[in-house]
């Protein structure tokens, strides 16, 4: 007895923006990293400015963040519709 299986896999451009989405967010981690490394690290003269840096850095990965957990959110929503597309029969399951 053979049974056929087919593939359950989104689609590659929600699968590239979700990878796209996490690398943009960890260099926006990385940056903010950075900021508070030199705002923790300035001259009183320069502190200001440091930490304005510092929570703009904070604003560009909150933004990026958003952005990663839509971007996850679409991906799950493909592998949900994906999966309930997928006939169950040739697990051995029945068809809803």
């Amino acid at each position: 007895m053979s049974i056929s299986v087919q593939s359950v896999a989104p689609q590659a451009d929600v699968v590239d923006d979700a990878v796209d989405a996490y690398v943009r967010w960890r260099e926006e981690c990385a940056g903010a990293g950075e900021a508070y490394h030199q705002w923790s690290g300035a001259e009183k003269a320069d502190r200001q400015l440091a930490y304005c840096a510092y929570t703009a850095a904070l604003d560009r990965e909150e933004a990026a963040a958003s952005v990663y957990a839509e971007a996850m959110r679409r991906l799950g929503d493909e592998c949900v519709d994906a999966w309930r597309a997928e006939p169950r029969r040739a697990w051995g399951g029945h068809s809803s």
